[in-house]
């Protein structure tokens, strides 16, 4: 059920710009050496060239080992050769290249600027349960589990609700309808999913039903046009401070840089 597939307890973080940032701060292994510099065709290949590819590979889990940084070696080396080829060609020149060249140029500094503002961010208790309590209560009170059929249009929505109205059990209805991949495999049925995530359309068709209530009517939802049966109802019970304390520096640190980004915005001159 792809609108509703956010974990229980997790911070509105920019998935682009964390990877961008653990790219940039991942540590090397100290167990193995460095990646050195070399050249091609006479061209210098800092050692930094290397590191930068190795920490982009450990951030997607790969393990820091000397395969891995001999297929970093290779993979610099033909870039170095179709680099020079380009320039032989007078690709550079180009006003798409060029374009292309300042925004990976642009691209970085910007990277090296949040950096450099989170290396001396430091967060204080008392802030840390703050924006635990503010997550906790966005998440609500109440979490829920579902069946879901997942449809491209209303027309099909309707179908889908006037079959289970109809006494067509669940699961076939999701077999042959449903483009819900999370879901499809287990007949519609969802997670236990806090309130708090759910679309606010979903949220207000489950108002006032019961247990293996079907919604009165498919909701529109920015994935498509779902019908959803309430399959059960109970407390949430938020984790502990202690084991989000990660998720939670990282939720603070995106508010510093998005505080600081609007202060330059705000004083910018865009014409």
């Amino acid at each position: 059920m792809k609108t509703h597939s956010l974990p229980t307890f997790k911070p509105r973080w920019t998935r682009a710009l964390a990877v961008a940032l653990l790219a940039g701060m991942a540590p090397l292994s100290h167990s193995l050496a460095q990646p050195a510099a070399f050249s091609v065709n006479g061209e210098a290949q800092p050692a930094e060239r290397s590191q930068l590819l190795l920490q982009a590979q450990l951030v997607r889990g790969a393990a820091d080992t000397p395969q891995l940084q001999a297929q970093v070696r290779e993979t610099l080396i033909s870039q170095a050769l179709m680099a020079q080829e380009a320039l032989k060609a007078g690709l550079d020149k180009q006003p798409m290249v060029r374009a292309r060249v300042d925004l990976a140029r642009q691209n970085a500094l910007a990277q090296a600027w949040q950096q450099q503002i989170l290396q001396g961010a430091q967060f204080s208790d008392a802030e840390l349960q703050a924006e635990y309590q503010r997550q906790v209560q966005a998440l609500g009170p109440q979490e829920v589990r579902l069946r879901n059929v997942l449809v491209a249009d209303e027309k099909t929505a309707q179908q889908v609700q006037d079959k289970l109205k109809g006494g067509a059990p669940f699961e076939q209805v999701v077999t042959e309808f449903s483009r819900d991949g999370g879901t499809r495999q287990r007949g519609g049925l969802t997670d236990w999913l806090s309130e708090g995530v759910l679309h606010p359309g979903v949220g207000k068709a489950l108002q006032g039903l019961k247990e293996g209530q079907l919604a009165a009517a498919p909701v529109s939802t920015p994935n498509g046009w779902q019908v959803v049966r309430l399959e059960g109802r109970r407390a949430f019970t938020p984790p502990s401070i202690d084991s989000v304390k990660p998720q939670l520096r990282r939720a603070l640190e995106q508010r510093l840089l998005q505080a600081r980004l609007k202060g330059l915005r705000d004083a910018a001159k865009v014409e």
